[in-house]
């Protein structure tokens, strides 16, 4: 199957979602520790998850060059929203340095094809890989954006961190 390739280094591609990869989504939706990472339980069936529409400014299949495996997706929030980049590596390629790649590759695209010149990112404060990602992809803490939620299971409060894309520029 052919796909655009939005951006690539040696190891990833970004390239367009297409509609069959809604059995991966979905099927890597059903993992409790991604469930946890977002804050959300799925409970929709596969039919709903696949008739529902995306409406993200920007999103993005990660593809594993190698093998052509599509292992996550990156996504920019919709276009009426602050512009937040989210990444989804799927349970069997975490810990393997992919995020980070991804991450950056997205973070550039956005910045450089997408022009969009404020990007924020969130983590839990429990997701430690994901915030030192953040840093190594030049985001820094964004108080000012710290959202604060309801727990998807226990109800308890919790706060998303928020983080700025500082990239290069000096940090005041």
């Amino acid at each position: 199957m052919s796909r655009k390739i939005y951006t690539s280094n040696d190891i990833l591609r970004l390239v367009e979602y297409k509609k069959c990869d809604d059995r991966v989504l979905y099927e890597n939706w059903q993992d409790a520790e991604t469930q946890k990472g977002y804050n959300f339980i799925l409970e929709e069936s596969f039919e709903e998850f696949s008739a529902s529409e995306t409406k993200q400014r920007f999103f993005a299949m990660i593809q594993l060059i190698e093998t052509n495996e599509i292992i996550g997706s990156v996504g920019i929030s919709p276009p009426e929203s602050v512009p937040d980049l989210a990444i989804w590596i799927f349970k069997p390629f975490r810990q393997k340095g992919y995020g980070t790649s991804a991450f950056a590759l997205a973070t550039k695209y956005a910045i450089e094809v997408l022009k969009i010149d404020e990007l924020h990112a969130g983590a839990y404060a429990d997701n430690i890989g994901s915030q030192k990602m953040l840093h190594k992809c030049g985001y820094v803490p964004f108080p000012e954006g710290n959202v604060l939620e309801k727990h998807y299971l226990t109800g308890e409060d919790i706060i998303q961190l928020d983080f700025i894309y500082m990239g290069k520029r000096k940090i005041i």
